[in-house]
């Protein structure tokens, strides 16, 4: 996958600049607070669907416009395609892909595929288990639409019995048991898939870090992990739905009392684990990087498996962060595939001599 082109109008603080990439390292450097991240963002739109920096839709908007957009060309074995992301103030954000408007993010989310790697990954070991679940289900949504649909339905069906049990007094007694069942019983139905598809693609992720991890460490770390479901043990999948079932309408009570949903795949989590112990404990800072790099680098291999080629991969002010060692085998496991990086530094990549450089100053960009 090559992706040509970004066209941005009126995001962040880029009133406009069409970008042009070239196939192997593009660097985005400058000041802190620049706009070097913006373009990061404008593009993961369209592989992830939403902003990796958890902005609303109105606050990518520049400060005094109506609207912004993003649109970009790219090319895949089969065709060149172009999408494009229209986000207003006051109203829903408009999708299209070649020229059709597409009303499902299921549909948007997939044609355009990257994997992001920014500062916030850098802690994905340490961090609570809502990061690792967003971490494998962003992953798995750009290679599995039918994926994605079932967690943006799973998520408005806990959402649903959360709202129930948190003001049973607006229901009588039958509308509130029967409502309970109901949400309980399709919650159970989508943990199961849910778990099953995560299940498989960490045990495939783990395969790829494994290998990532002991060649950058020369040998020296090795690495496992334990996948964590309220389901308990998650390696028969085919009796995963009935075991929910049980599971939630066994505990009916603790989940009333506690006002919300306790069990199912929005519980899910994987304890990653090196020879020690967890590495959330165990693991030095140097480790827990390391791992955040074999992770994604795992993950565009898993997407090359899929889909026969590689995503595009966008590095947002990390490799500054990285001793030498891994800096180097980073940009020597990425040669070969299309890379845009930001940096405060320019000599952060003195060694890139083919790399294409971008200059950023207050949302002005110049090629170098």
């Amino acid at each position: 996958m090559y992706l040509e082109s970004a066209v941005f109008e009126n995001f962040r603080n880029i009133e406009h600049f069409p970008f042009g990439f070239m196939e192997g390292m593009n660097i985005i450097f400058g000041g802190n607070a620049q706009g070097k991240t913006a373009v990061i963002e404008g593009i993961y739109l369209f592989a992830g669907g939403k902003s990796f920096r958890k902005a609303k839709d109105r606050e990518m908007i520049k400060n005094d416009r109506l609207h912004s957009q993003v649109s970009i060309g790219f090319s895949d074995s089969r065709r060149d395609h172009k999408m494009t992301v229209r986000t207003f103030r006051d109203l829903k954000k408009e999708l299209f892909i070649n020229g059709m408007k597409v009303k499902k993010m299921s549909e948007f989310v997939g044609n355009f595929k990257a994997v992001l790697f920014c500062p916030e990954h850098l802690a994905i070991v340490r961090d609570e288990p809502s990061v690792r679940r967003n971490f494998i289900d962003s992953a798995i949504s750009q290679v599995n639409p039918k994926y994605l649909s079932a967690l943006i339905e799973y998520g408005k069906i806990v959402e649903n019995k959360n709202a129930l049990l948190r003001t049973p007094e607006n229901y009588s007694q039958s509308e509130f048991e029967n409502l309970f069942s109901l949400y309980s019983q399709r919650m159970a139905k989508g943990s199961a898939y849910i778990t099953s598809v995560r299940t498989e693609y960490v045990r495939r992720l783990f395969e790829y870090v494994k290998v990532f991890l002991s060649e950058m460490t020369c040998g020296a770390d090795t690495v496992s992990y334990d996948y964590i479901s309220t389901a308990g043990d998650v390696s028969d999948i085919s009796s995963l739905e009935s075991r929910y079932i049980d599971l939630i309408f066994g505990n009916a009570e603790r989940e009333k009392a506690a006002k919300m949903s306790l069990f199912g795949a929005h519980r899910d989590d994987f304890d990653i684990r090196l020879p020690l112990g967890t590495a959330k404990i165990f693991a030095s800072q140097g480790q827990q990087r390391s791992i955040a790099l074999a992770l994604k680098l795992a993950e565009g291999e898993i997407c090359r498996e899929e889909t026969g080629e590689y995503p595009v991969f966008l590095f947002d002010d990390v490799l500054s962060e990285l001793d030498r060692q891994r800096k180097n085998y980073v940009l020597g496991n990425l040669s070969g595939k299309q890379v845009i990086v930001t940096s405060c530094d320019e000599a952060d990549f003195s060694d890139c001599k083919a790399a294409q450089k971008i200059y950023v100053e207050n949302g002005n960009y110049f090629y170098r």
